[in-house]
């Protein structure tokens, strides 16, 4: 959708379109992967089903404000500007994944078998790679232009 205002013209992106469903099956898949993986290492086993439970119950939330930003108007962007609670919360939950690929790394470390080892290094690239998806998204939907904010840019200067 193209908006004309001000001579201004401002694009909906539908880039982030469906970026939730995605989110959510990448993590289901990762969460699964890791419970297999607990159960082959006793010496980690506890901690990486942990984590795999917390990555879980983040990437629900997660997901819902990521579908929740975009599914927000364009009309409402444009006026108000981007949706920062879920921004944030997103950029939260981005900090507790950073600190689960920590603990995985450390795990790794413990971890008695080679083949436990390059499994829980396929994980972590994995939640790296989807770490890398949120953060571009949210700075995609960081730089929208909106009047609100060019009219408060305006008057601080």
């Amino acid at each position: 959708m193209v908006v004309f205002a001000l001579g201004l013209v401002y694009t909906t992106d539908a880039k982030g379109q469906m970026m939730s469903q995605e989110y959510r099956s990448e993590v289901a898949d990762i969460v699964q992967e890791l419970t297999g993986i607990a159960g082959r290492d006793s010496r980690i086993g506890t901690e990486v089903r942990e984590i795999a439970k917390e990555q879980k119950d983040i990437s629900e939330k997660a997901s819902k404000e990521i579908k929740e930003t975009e599914e927000r108007s364009g009309w409402k962007t444009f006026f108000i500007g981007t949706d920062w609670k879920n921004i944030g919360q997103l950029r939260s939950e981005l900090v507790t994944t950073a600190n689960h690929i920590d603990r995985l790394m450390k795990a790794k470390e413990r971890a008695t078998s080679q083949s436990v080892k390059d499994d829980l290094d396929a994980q972590i690239k994995a939640l790296e790679e989807i770490k890398a998806k949120v953060e571009a998204f949210i700075k995609d939907n960081e730089g929208k232009f909106s009047l609100l904010g060019w009219v408060v840019r305006l008057f601080n200067r």
